[in-house]
């Protein structure tokens, strides 16, 4: 008996199995006689049937299709819901289900003698009291029923913990030593929630990535564990990338960051210079399960060697892999004669202890932030698994470098943070991520990450958090166009506080049920916009002054604190919000248009982006974004773009690997996806989107406002 005793499991992870199981047997398992059921007492039958099924795709590796015919739960069942007979082979399972929405099912003792009395009948070759439902197994059971090989396994399985009662024990233990006098014939074992759940995560996790490379002038050790270090040609790195892309870097603190000043100088010595690749570049550090050596000569560092490596991950280098990929497109022949240094480890059973400081010390020594160093804790990728597994059908990213899903397919972590940071019960850490979202990764007592991702937030709770951040700031922008001067600039600046406040205001105890309807609490959000916004301006008036600088107002956390106490009590007070002074409605006439910011020479003057940062294309209007959608969407790399410290071409495009201003590329766009009504002129940095959603031009408004407020 092979029962997981005290295996822990969530009412998550078992609403977790119950959608995987209505949607993936969703039409496969016979239902006919289920119609004279209510919509409840046909679920819950349904899900017990393809509980069965996916107790056989467990126990003997078929598809969900083929499991689905094995069921034949319904009258005349004889106490056994689902069949499977080897192909090829003398084994035979028989499964009996038990469904339960609490993760509480067990098989009582009068069932169990049910499921003993159906297997003695199929062991006795009596076929005739099983429903019709049977009738395909019978000549093959008939058949091995007679066979000396012969191997009956039963499998109960439950959606509760993997443990008996004693009676029910009792029954099976008897059946057992009934069947085995004359040797080995029948075993029984349990299938509970913990396995049901543990085999989605299996059905979600990607595929294991395995590579071959010669190696040249190389050097191996054996202790602690297996590592080679030597000089591979960069075709077989080529080639891996070609084959596996992202998937290469599963364990890396970030994916590839795409093209940026570094990368394109790499690719660019590779095309000039291959000969002298090897000693300019720091090589590329990979973790495997296993190596398999295969000596083309005599086993000396001098003579080649073909590795085959199972389970890897880049750990360091994958910008370089990245690189070496793109040389090779553009000019095989040339790139073909360089190397580089690479250096495997082959961590098998000791991955788990080594991994992490492995992938940590070999980037401290790279331009590697703390941003990039969450990519190593384990809840980041169990957030992404929940994402998959939660049935939401969203995009979890979390390593710099991956593509920010667009906003209806998911979020990454950095709109998970700061929606976090938002819905925390005090402003401090939504504060911090106005002052920077950098601020969110500390660690430490009083660091932001422990208190926003300590407790694993899971996929419902993240997803209902960034759409809460995204409809506030959606109703922000509504308020703004009916305010002027201060006001409307309280409402920029003051956005994730009063994203805080409108998430004290929302009632957050079934943030995480997956089947309540969050729909209600997101059509609520704008009338607590338009009543906290009036709020926060009275008191940011009457508490500060009316000439305060609020940019030192809204990042401050005593400040926040102060005003967020004072607002949350004026609402909750329900009396009527203030009316606004005169000078902060919008005036009869349009004011002079103010003179546009000079913005990507502000950002350089004031260095508030990273050399590197990623930028997105996002069109302005709907006729430019039909014109441009087709032709981005053949290439990701397209729409894509990193920072350059640069006062006029201060973009590198990914897609070309050249150097534009942000209107001169958006221009180029155009022009490849023959936008044949663009307008002459375009306001290129408002296009260019950090992965915060602020353009450039917002973030050059931001500090030149910021810089008039100081003078």
């Amino acid at each position: 008996m092979n029962a997981k005793q005290g295996r822990a499991r969530s009412p998550l992870q078992v609403e977790y199995v119950r959608a995987a199981l209505l949607s993936n047997y969703n039409g496969l398992i016979y239902d006919e006689d289920l119609h004279g059921y209510d919509t409840a007492g046909r679920e819950q039958r349904f899900l017990s049937r393809a509980l069965s099924a996916d107790a056989l795709r467990i126990v003997t590796g078929c598809d969900h299709e083929t499991a689905a015919k094995g069921v034949i739960d319904g009258e005349g069942d004889q106490g056994i819901d689902a069949v499977a007979v080897g192909d090829g082979s003398a084994e035979v399972w028989l499964v009996q289900a038990k469904w339960s929405d609490a993760g509480t099912a067990k098989l009582p003792k009068a069932e169990a003698l049910t499921f003993a009395d159906g297997v003695r009948l199929i062991d006795g070759r009596n076929f005739d009291p099983f429903n019709e439902r049977m009738d395909p197994f019978r000549p093959r059971l008939d058949a091995v029923m007679g066979d000396a090989r012969l191997r009956i396994n039963l499998v109960v399985a439950v959606m509760g913990e993997a443990i008996l009662p004693e009676a029910s024990t009792a029954v099976l233990n008897r059946l057992r030593e009934d069947a085995n006098k004359h040797g080995p014939l029948l075993d029984y074992h349990v299938l509970g929630a913990a396995d049901f759940y543990e085999r989605l995560r299996q059905d979600v996790a990607p595929d294991p990535v395995n590579v071959t490379a010669t190696m040249k002038n190389w050097l191996f050790k054996h202790t602690p564990f297996e590592a080679w270090q030597g000089t591979v040609a960069v075709k077989d790195i080529a080639g891996w990338h070609a084959e596996h892309g992202d998937a290469l870097y599963e364990q890396n603190v970030r994916k590839s960051l795409g093209l940026t000043r570094i990368n394109s100088g790499i690719k660019e010595t590779l095309l000039e210079e291959p000969e002298n690749f090897w000693y300019f570049n720091n090589g590329i550090t990979v973790l495997c399960d296993r190596i398999e050596a295969r000596y083309l000569g005599r086993r000396r560092g001098d003579e080649p060697v073909e590795l085959t490596l199972a389970g890897v991950s880049v750990v360091n280098g994958a910008q370089t892999v990245t690189a070496i990929h793109e040389a090779f497109e553009a000019n095989p022949d040339t790139v073909e004669e360089a190397e580089v240094t690479v250096r495997i480890f082959s961590l098998g059973d000791a991955r788990g202890e080594y991994a992490t400081r492995i992938t940590e010390t070999t980037n401290t020594q790279n331009d590697v932030s703390q941003r990039d160093f969450i990519a190593l804790d384990p809840v980041q990728a169990e957030i992404r698994e929940d994402f998959l597994l939660s049935g939401l059908g969203k995009i979890y990213t979390y390593k710099r470098g991956e593509s920010d899903p667009a906003p209806e397919a998911g979020c990454s972590v950095e709109h998970a943070a700061v929606a976090l940071a938002c819905a925390h019960r005090t402003p401090d850490l939504a504060v911090r991520a106005g002052n920077s979202v950098d601020l969110l990764w500390e660690r430490g007592d009083r660091g932001a990450y422990p208190r926003l991702f300590g407790e694993t937030p899971g996929a419902h709770r993240i997803w209902r958090s960034v759409l809460v951040r995204r409809r506030v700031g959606a109703a922000l922008d509504a308020e703004r166009k009916r305010l002027h001067g201060r006001a409307a600039d309280m409402a920029r600046r003051g956005e994730l506080l009063i994203t805080h406040l409108v998430f004290q205001l929302i009632d957050q105890d079934r943030i995480d049920d997956p089947r309540y309807d969050w729909q209600p609490v997101l059509d609520e959000i704008p009338d607590k916009v338009s009543r906290v916004l009036p709020w926060l301006i009275f008191r940011v008036d009457g508490e500060f002054g009316r000439t305060s600088f609020l940019s030192s107002i809204f990042k401050d956390e005593t400040r926040c604190r102060e005003l967020a106490k004072l607002v949350l009590d004026d609402v909750r007070s329900g009396a009527e919000p203030p009316e606004l002074r005169e000078d902060y409605q919008p005036p009869a006439r349009r004011p002079r248009r103010q003179r546009r910011p000079n913005a990507v020479p502000t950002l350089v003057d004031a260095g508030v982006i990273t050399e590197g940062t990623q930028l997105t294309y996002r069109p302005q209007s709907e006729p430019e974004q039909v014109a441009v959608r087709d032709w981005l969407a053949e290439d990701p790399r397209r729409a894509r773009a990193t920072w350059v410290n640069d006062r006029v071409k201060c973009l590198l495009w990914s897609y070309d690997g050249k150097r534009y201003s942000a209107s001169g590329l958006v221009q180029r766009i155009w022009e490849l996806a023959d936008y044949e009504d663009a307008p002459v002129a375009v306001q290129g940095p408002g296009r260019w989107r950090l992965e915060s959603g602020l353009s450039l031009w917002d973030m050059a408004v931001q500090v030149l406002e910021e810089k008039n407020e100081e003078e």
